[in-house]
């Protein structure tokens, strides 16, 4: 039977922090353009990630981003040289929390520091985790697939299948309806305390 490992994998050096390291370069880029761009208060740009009204429809929202970034990054892995995409959708899952987490500043002044710590970073933190863990499962998937076409797979170091690939990823939506759950539940602390 084949041990599932989505954290530690030592052999191939894929460690979450070498993908976490694009999401942060992405957080710096997207803070830096929110301010100097009108482009920041677009849901292409900030991914839905931004919260205006405290509400569950904020939850929904988070949803719908997880499952799509969720879906692109499913779709990267299937392909010989996915791995420069699901790179970059990591920078873009960065910029998305960046240009958010400025815009919510932008808006509310110093009157932000609370929203942003108590319904903004513990969104941001899970969608930048299961973000990680997805690109990384796409990047070896897509790193299983280029070794085969070039006909340098080899079974034992490549015990990557297909069904266990699907698998991760079901487990990534379960986790994402949970977070987003949660995400719902603690705006609605928020928002019923801060009343």
């Amino acid at each position: 039977m084949k041990q599932i490992s989505t954290f530690n994998n030592k052999k191939d050096g894929t460690s979450l922090l070498f993908y976490m390291i694009f999401v942060i370069i992405g957080i710096a880029i997207g803070a830096f353009i929110a301010g100097k761009s009108q482009l920041s208060a677009s849901v292409w740009i900030n991914q839905m990630l931004y919260t205006q009204s405290f509400s569950w429809r904020d939850s929904l929202h988070t949803l719908v981003s997880l499952l799509l970034f969720l879906g692109a990054a499913y779709l990267a892995g299937l392909f010989a040289f996915g791995r420069a995409c699901g790179l970059a959708l990591l920078m873009y899952r960065g910029i998305g929390i960046g240009v958010s987490a400025a815009l919510m500043y932008v808006i509310y002044g110093k009157s932000a520091v609370l929203p942003v710590v108590f319904t903004f970073l513990p969104r941001a933190s899970a969608a930048a985790f299961i973000a990680a863990v997805a690109v990384r499962e796409s990047v070896r998937n897509s790193r299983a697939i280029l070794a085969f076409c070039m006909n340098r797979y080899d079974e034992s170091e490549n015990s990557v299948s297909f069904k266990l690939y699907c698998l991760r990823f079901i487990v990534l939506i379960i986790f994402s309806i949970l977070i987003s759950a949660a995400d719902g539940a603690v705006i609605h602390l928020y928002s019923s305390f801060s009343r």
